[in-house]
């Protein structure tokens, strides 16, 4: 992570030679808001010469190592103590070229740098010799050398055989030794030794291989101890000491016992007493060793609801190289992440998705326990496929969708004409929202939640209700034997009216308008009717509230 307002970082550490994508995502609070890809190249790794010999008075044979990335190689010759400088180069392909032309009883400095299209490697010098190590104690050892000329800078590396998955140590120094420290008991290190270049590069080490003592069970944690034998002692006593003085043993009569119940996290000093039937004599060499990380403790989770990202955290522990979280989707699908520090940023989750995350430390040699899990519950997915209906009910709404990942209830909201809102909520993939008012048009939004977030509002089909029904209804035959006109004051909703005139006898007649009346033809002469009107929107009619009664025009005969 890099904090604003820095625009660049500097990474270290990537293997010469390679091509890398390199990607950056922009956080704005817990929330990827943008991301960037580019494809970028090391320079190549560092040739050296392997061979070179004269094979004229003016000429002179080379050969170099291959080298990771390497598009090329340039070879430059220098005349040395020439004024002013002669220096000459060449570039080839291969791996070996001959140089000519040269003059001749002369001495030349000649190096290579490989190239590809980032740019040069580096100039290897040679390494320096006569390195030795010798053991100082247990857990620590001192590593000396002859100096090389014009050599200003070494680099001391400690590999450990026995893990060599494990990263080397590497440090620098400008003097001819180095003591080295926190050794691991009863394993083998090569211990090399380079000469470092004007670049800072270092050159082909020079390699001893160190082995130590003792021997530690990260899965039982206990550690078995060794010795040598000592004129006069019938028992010996192991003791390990921790950092704040708690003391452990045990005792064994040949060279080696075990400590058991060793704690978690501590650093140990282990010295061995020996004991004969009237004195105890305790070495002066001691030993340290690590145990088993404890497992992280205090893990917890940072989700925003309105985010893809989820945040876990926990407290560092001691002895730790590194952690790795791991977070567990409901498919079964991981996702790790290693990281030196106490937190990770777990980018692009799915919604609807139940979570497990945990994380355990990686020392040199052992893991910690996993810790107990946490779990986060993601926002539900988005509903889909939201349908409303009035199904001509009188104040009734009903919405349907698709239900949604994740999501544990639904509300829904309907929003009508003068703004007032009604709503309803359900677990399954249906509601009702009742006392809505007839003759109204409505947005229809749909939320999906869960026990920890909510959806944005999804927005449906627009619906309508039932059409209000048509009030004032009124009636007059003005004399006519056979018809009547029916009127009445527009309701809302409604796009047509009908009007109906039914007898005693059951027999109807009707007519139909846009408008607010209607003529309704075919009645028979001096019966009485009773009239209604409904109004429909061509998919459901309103209820005929009010009536009234006429009757038509007699017969003159």
């Amino acid at each position: 992570m890099q904090p604003p307002p820095s625009t660049q970082r500097l990474i270290q550490g990537l293997r010469p030679g390679h091509v890398y994508q390199v990607t950056l995502k922009v956080f704005e609070f817990y929330t990827v808001v943008c991301t960037d890809i580019e494809e970028t190249i090391t320079v190549p790794a560092t040739s050296q010469i392997t061979f070179s010999k004269a094979i004229s008075s003016t000429s002179i044979k080379f050969e170099w190592s291959s080298v990771t990335g390497a598009d090329g190689y340039f070879l430059y010759v220098e005349k040395l103590f020439s004024f002013p400088a002669q220096k000459y180069n060449w570039t080839f392909t291969s791996l070996g070229g001959q140089v000519d032309d040269l003059t001749p009883s002369t001495t030349y400095n000649c190096y290579v740098y490989s190239s590809n299209s980032a740019g040069q490697g580096a100039r290897m010098v040679q390494p320096p010799t006569g390195v030795t190590l010798v053991s100082t104690g247990k857990s620590t050892a001192r590593v000396t050398w002859n100096p090389v000329s014009k050599v200003l800078l070494y680099q001391v590396s400690l590999k450990d055989n026995d893990n060599p998955s494990n990263d080397p140590v590497i440090r620098n120094t400008s003097t001819t030794s180095m003591d080295i420290s926190n050794l691991e008991p009863c394993s083998t290190y090569t211990v090399g030794v380079s000469s470092v270049n004007i670049f800072l590069v270092p050159g082909e080490p020079s390699n001893v291989i160190h082995t130590t003592s003792m021997d530690y069970s990260c899965a039982s944690g206990m550690v078995t101890v060794t010795w040598d034998l000592v004129f006069g002692a019938n028992l010996y006593r192991a003791t390990a000491v921790d950092g704040t003085g708690a003391a452990l043993n045990c005792t064994s009569a040949s060279t080696s016992c075990q400590i058991t119940s060793l704690n978690c996290g501590e650093k140990y000093q282990v010295h061995v007493t020996a004991i004969s039937d009237d004195c105890e004599s305790t070495s002066n060499a001691s030993s340290l060793f690590k145990t088993v990380p404890c497992a992280p403790a205090n893990s917890q989770t940072i989700h925003d609801c309105s985010s893809n990202v989820i945040v876990f955290r926990w407290q560092p522990t001691n002895n730790t190289f590194y952690y790795v979280a791991t977070a567990e989707d409901d498919t079964g699908k991981v996702t790790e992440c290693r990281t030196p520090d106490n937190l990770c940023y777990f980018t692009n989750t799915g919604c609807g998705q139940f979570y497990k995350y945990s994380v355990y430390a990686v020392s040199s040699d052992c893991n910690s326990e996993v810790t107990r899990p946490e779990f986060v519950r993601t926002a539900p997915c988005l509903p889909t496929n939201v349908k409303t209906a009035a199904e001509c009910h009188s104040d009734m709404l009903v919405t349907t969708w698709d239900s949604a990942a994740g999501a544990l209830s639904y509300t829904v909201e309907a929003q009508g004409n003068t703004g007032e809102t009604y709503n309803c909520t359900s677990s399954s993939n249906s509601c009702a929202v009742t006392g809505v008012p007839c003759g109204e048009h409505l947005s229809v939004w749909i939320v999906a939640s869960n026990d920890n977030c909510s959806t944005d509002k999804v927005l449906g089909e627009a619906a309508q209700t039932v059409p209000c029904a048509p009030t004032n209804v009124s009636a007059s035959v003005d004399c006519s034997q056979d018809s009547a006109r029916v009127n009445w004051t527009t309701s809302i909703g409604s796009l047509l009216y009908i009007a109906v005139a039914q007898d005693s006898d059951g027999n109807s007649q009707s007519c139909s308008s846009m408008g607010t009346n209607c003529l309704i033809e075919g009645l028979k002469c001096g019966q009485n009717y009773t009239a209604s009107v409904i109004g429909t929107n061509l998919k459901c009619n309103s209820s005929a509230r009010m009536e009234v009664t006429f009757m038509t025009g007699r017969s003159e005969s």
